[in-house]
């Protein structure tokens, strides 16, 4: 290669350093890489963030059940609603109406489902759930529920399907 060549192409790569490193401090803007976005994903609710939430489910808790003892004076347990089938019939279906709010994990609904009386052991629901894959498709509403469904109708009606 010729002098003169030699010249240019070495003029030819200091322009295109000073080029880039132009864009690089100027219209460069950086991406968060996935170890960030990770970082920011997995983060933990501390301890007051907890209690606070523990604290609103039991006030939202208290106010369902002051508005249902209201509507139903009568009624000695104004959680749960009960409707025999047959009189003859031994068993009692429990009706619930299950309020999961945005945000929610699984896990409160679960609990939600347990205390109401239509599952007895929250522990073989929340298995069941994450053993389908279910237990982060729970959506937000409120659900009709009854004790004579099993887990799999249970799952589609909290999934909406």
């Amino acid at each position: 290669m010729s002098k003169p060549a030699l010249r240019y192409l070495a003029l030819g790569f200091l322009l295109s350093a000073i080029v880039l490193a132009g864009y690089r401090s100027f219209l460069y803007d950086p991406q968060l890489t996935s170890k960030e976005t990770e970082v920011v994903e997995t983060k933990k609710p501390d301890k007051e963030e907890l209690t606070y939430k523990e604290k609103y489910e039991v006030l939202l808790a208290e106010t369902e059940v002051a508005e249902l003892t209201k509507e139903n004076p009568e009624s000695k347990d104004s959680s749960i609603e009960t409707k025999p089938e047959e009189d003859s019939e031994e068993f009692k279906e429990t009706k619930a109406t299950i309020v999961v709010n945005n945000g929610d994990p699984g896990s409160v609904a679960v609990q939600q489902i347990k205390n109401q009386g239509i599952i007895k052991d929250s522990t073989e629901f929340q298995n069941f759930l994450e053993e389908n894959n279910y237990i982060s498709l729970i959506r937000p509403g409120t659900y009709e529920l009854s004790s004579e469904m099993d887990f799999q109708k249970i799952a589609n009606i909290l999934m909406n399907r």
